[in-house]
């Protein structure tokens, strides 16, 4: 039997159709008699209408009102009228049913034979010949394509290619299974733009996902792949997301790594290896695998994790996971780690850190005292080598939250939860240098050895709910900090469940005017525990602390603060130039205090010092009337505002013999200009007014009535621009370049004994955007420093230089520098002698007296010439400014790949001596070798095109471009 292409009775033999299901005859009839009646009643609606209401619903509606009023009535009641159905006679139930097709239709083939045995029964149809199939929502083509009726299944060989929607298959052989909608390829490759996947055997799981066995996928589309990674098995969904296992990484047929898990989504990912060498950590090396789901199944899942593991020779090995999730009602940040630490000393060896090409070593050893040798005999015999501690932390930030704004209503739960079993596991383990995420123009600079240690814990639990204008929020919080000599976490305050219900309402406006006046109500109570330093049990016989017992939570005492007031306020506008805003509150403010202790405790009511701290909380319980008014004359150009502040405190516990009822009178005065985009320049005071008691001896004089004078001075001069008034838009910019100088400099007049006290200035050069002709772009460069200037005490200036870029070469190379200062001696600026410097220094304790060379006195140019190493090695050693820290970093990009080798160096400081109460101060410097790939996203997705965007900017306005005439 032949047949033609466009022949499809033997399919039709093949796979009969099934009867359909039956329709229910009098719902017919009721859905037609109603689309009847609509349809009259719409028809009299519209000719009924207006021409300015046929033409404002065409509008509504997204149709045309052009043409006569006819044809509007006409294209309107074409919308709205909905479709008369046929009448149902024979002819027209058999003419509008609709076929279902077969489960496969022949496109084109150049022959076709049916192998059957009994004509009732299905059989095997053979097509030959450049057979093109549709199968569903795919397509196929091949040499030859069999047809089983028995099994459902189909089999093509020879040229077999298969299209279902963006992913195309080429392979040798293909079985498909009709019955569940699957199907195997053969040596197989797929396609989906652009990214390539090859493999041995290739699956159609379903309309969503196909499986990839002994195959490899890479993005490069040269006939043999540069770089691939090769996996034992590999999901494909058509939402461009893979799934892999037991991957490799492949360049040129050699693999450089292997991972267990890849998992890559349309946001794409991201994989970055380094190691090198540091001062303090030794040889390390620090690994980390961002991936992304944008989409997840569930509204619990993350959008994003992080895994990381690090080994250091000194320090030991960690592992951590980081997940975040952003959505409209679920928002959270989960970061976990487990480390292995090494214990580690720094011994008494001094080792010129300009060793080996400036890489020096101050010496680490792992040989640390473990304990007694023999445990409890007091023998002096210690047990020393290698010691490892468990390390973990846990740190939870989650946000929930509900809207309803159809009622106005919305609730928010917020949770905060941080643990560390040791304060230094940032500190040891948090510091390197890599992108915050797979899209390489973005980075971060928190990780670049700067670890934190984490001296205190914050434990937040926050609900709040609002319903219209009124707010109501609960919360609960514990605050821990780190005990040095229990060497573990304690609680430093506690707050009970603290209540605050506020509300704020629009009672109505000021007769005369549309001013609003405002009717606010507040509430708060909380209950705080506060803690002192962790003790140890004490012999209750011989009052005797044990030394060998544990440390146990010691709490001072516990506070209750209770507020409520109730107050209008209201917002005037006398005109364009002038506003007044008073504001007028009463209330109450009452607060507590109960000591656990008795006797000589420290937590004892009867200490003086606790008395004399319940005696000022009496002070501070009181029945109230609070006042702030604000008046403000001027324009944006130049203004001036000032605030007038009083509090009347009646019927307090306890009085204050020094201040009375009068608690604040006060007037703040300020003086700002805002004339010149980018720039803030401000003059502020405060007047006090309070009238103190004729105890308080000797009283205040007229001039020390007035705090500080702050004087600010602050913006960016373009070079380009210049001084401006309005700051371009982003579409009416025409360039993407910038060059200027930015200013900041904070003048503060000591107003009491009318003379300067201090000045702070900062002046930094900044530009970005430019190409040279053997520099491809600047990205970024600031130079600057900073001024620190104290009139009457000199010697307690200080300065700072510092200076950053991030300079592209070539189109593959690049290169980033960062260079703080840090002034080590500031005494030797000025004309005082050393010990002059320490004997006025009114904090000797942040400099360590130096004993031996009494470096001379040197100014900054001075200084900054013998740093250069010109004038010698000895001459550098001495100098003042030295350097806080440095940071270089070699880039090169080459094909989805990036190469970083970096130094860095960290003035750091560790206590030392016998008694620890002097300081260790030294260079921690690293060298690091950085692997980055930058595109791991196999779709045409935003992130995988966001790495070689480039965006042109031009001039548009709104108007641009179009004749309608705005007057008609």
């Amino acid at each position: 039997m032949e047949i033609l292409a466009q022949d499809i009775n033997g399919l039709k033999l093949l796979f009969p159709d099934q009867a359909g299901a039956t329709k229910n005859v009098q719902e017919e009839e009721r859905k037609l008699t109603t689309a009847q009646v609509q349809r009259g009643l719409v028809r009299k609606s519209v000719d009924s209408m207006t021409d300015r209401e046929v033409e404002d619903n065409l509008r509504n509606l997204g149709l045309s009102p052009a043409g006569t009023i006819y044809s509007k009535r006409e294209r309107l009641r074409d919308a709205l009228v909905p479709e008369e159905e046929q009448t149902l006679t024979p002819e027209s139930l058999l003419s509008s049913q609709t076929k279902k097709g077969p489960p496969i239709q022949i496109q084109n083939a150049a022959e076709g034979q049916l192998l059957n045995i009994d004509k009732t029964k299905g059989g095997v149809l053979v097509l030959r010949g450049k057979v093109r199939l549709k199968i569903r929502s795919g397509e196929l083509v091949a040499d030859s394509v069999s047809i089983d009726a028995n099994r459902q299944e189909i089999y093509a060989e020879g040229g077999v290619e298969y299209k279902d929607g963006n992913a195309k298959v080429n392979g040798d052989r293909m079985i498909y299974d009709l019955k569940i909608n699957q199907g195997v390829v053969y040596n197989s490759k797929l396609s989906m733009f652009p990214s390539h996947f090859i493999g041995q055997k290739l699956k159609r799981l379903d309309e969503k996902r196909y499986l990839l066995e002994m195959g490899y996928f890479t993005a490069c589309n040269a006939e043999l792949p540069h770089e691939s990674f090769q996996a034992r098995k590999i999901f494909i969904h058509d939402d461009r997301s893979v799934v892999a296992y037991s991957v490799s990484y492949k360049v040129g047929g050699t693999s450089l790594f292997w991972i267990p898990v890849l998992y890559n989504s349309e946001s794409g990912n991201g994989v970055t290896t380094q190691f090198g060498k540091n001062n303090t950590q030794g040889w390390f090396w620090q690994n980390s695998y961002q991936w992304s789901d944008s989409y997840p199944n569930s509204i619990f899942l993350a959008n994003g994790y992080k895994f990381r593991f690090d080994a250091y020779e000194k320090t030991g090995q960690a592992a951590q996971l980081e997940m975040w999730k952003v959505s409209p009602f679920l928002n959270y940040n989960i970061n976990l780690g487990y480390a292995n630490y090494k214990n580690n000393a720094i011994t008494p060896v001094y080792e010129d850190r300009f060793r080996n090409l400036g890489v020096g070593n101050v010496a680490v050893t792992n040989n640390v005292d473990r304990g007694e040798l023999f445990p409890n005999t007091g023998l002096p015999y210690r047990n020393t080598g290698v010691n490892y501690d468990p390390w973990w932390k846990t740190d939870l930030r989650l946000n929930a939250k509900f809207n309803d704004f159809s009622r106005d209503y919305t609730r928010n739960v917020q949770i905060q939860y941080e643990n560390y079993s040791n304060r230094q596991f940032d500190y040891e383990f948090g510091n390197r240098y890599q992108p915050s995420n797979s899209l390489q123009s973005l980075y971060t600079y928190r990780d670049v050895r700067f670890g934190l240690i984490r001296n205190l814990l914050n434990w937040n639990l926050n609900y709040t709910e609002n319903r219209g204008d009124l707010s109501v929020g609960i919360s609960m919080s514990r605050t821990l900090v780190y005990q040095i000599q229990a060497n573990q976490y304690f609680a430093a305050q506690d707050t009970l469940p603290a209540v605050t219900i506020r509300n704020s309402s629009n009672i109505g406006t000021i007769p005369g005017t549309t001013s609003p006046i405002y009717w606010d109500l507040l509430f708060q109570t909380n209950i705080n525990r506060i803690y002192g330093v962790p003790q140890q049990r004490t012999n209750p016989t011989t009052g005797v602390v044990d030394p060998r017992s544990q440390y146990q939570d010691f709490v001072l005492r516990s506070q209750t603060n209770v507020i409520g007031e109730t107050g209008i306020r209201s917002p005037i506008a006398m005109g364009a130039y002038m506003s007044f805003t008073p504001s007028v509150y009463m209330g109450a403010t009452k607060q507590t205090v109960e000591f656990p202790g008795s006797g000589n405790d420290l937590n004892s009511p009867d200490r003086d010092v606790n008395k004399a701290y319940a005696t000022l909380l009496k002070q501070q319980s009181y029945q109230y009337v609070r006042q702030s008014h604000t008046v403000r004359l001027g324009i944006p150009e130049l203004f001036l505002s000032s605030t007038y502040r009083r509090l009347d405190a009646d019927k307090a516990e306890a009085k204050d013999p020094i201040l009375g009822n009068l608690r604040q009178h006060e007037a703040e005065f300020a003086l700002e200009s805002y004339a010149l985009n980018d720039w803030d320049i401000s003059v502020r005071t405060v007047r006090d007014l309070r009238q103190f008691s004729s105890a308080y001896n000797p009283g205040l004089t007229n001039m020390q009535r007035w705090y500080y004078t702050v004087v600010r001075v602050g913006g960016f001069f373009d070079f380009v621009d210049g001084f401006t008034t309005r700051r371009p838009s982003l579409l009416e910019r025409k360039r993407n370049f910038y060059s200027g100088v930015f200013i900041n400099n904070d003048y503060v007049h000591h107003t009491p004994q009318n003379r300067s006290l201090s000045n702070n200035l900062t002046v930094s050069y900044k530009m970005g955007g430019f190409s040279w002709p053997i520099i491809r772009a600047f990205r970024s460069l600031e130079v600057g420093s900073t001024w620190y200037h104290v009139y009457k005490d000199s010697y307690l200036d200080s300065y700072r230089f510092f200076f950053k870029t991030d300079v592209k070469v070539t189109r593959y190379s690049g290169v980033e520098l960062e260079l703080d200062s840090r002034v080590t001696e500031p005494w030797r600026l000025t004309a005082l002698a050393q010990g002059q410097f320490y004997a006025m220094n009114t904090s000797p304790e942040l400099y360590t007296s130096q004993t031996g060379t009494n470096y001379d006195q040197t100014t900054i140019w001075e200084d900054l010439a013998a740093g250069t190493g010109a004038q010698g090695q000895t001459e550098r050693q001495k100098t003042v400014f030295n350097i806080n820290r440095f940071m270089m970093t070699l880039k090169l990009d080459l094909h989805n790949w990036e190469y970083r080798l970096g130094y860095s160096m960290n003035l750091r400081a560790l206590p030392g001596g016998l008694t620890m109460n002097n300081q260790l101060t030294f260079y921690d410097q690293s060298v690091y070798f950085s692997v980055n790939l930058t595109n791991f996203s196999f779709g045409d997705s935003a992130s995988a095109q966001a790495t070689r965007v480039r965006l042109y900017r031009f001039r548009k306005r709104p108007l641009d471009g179009t004749s309608t005439d705005l007057t008609d």
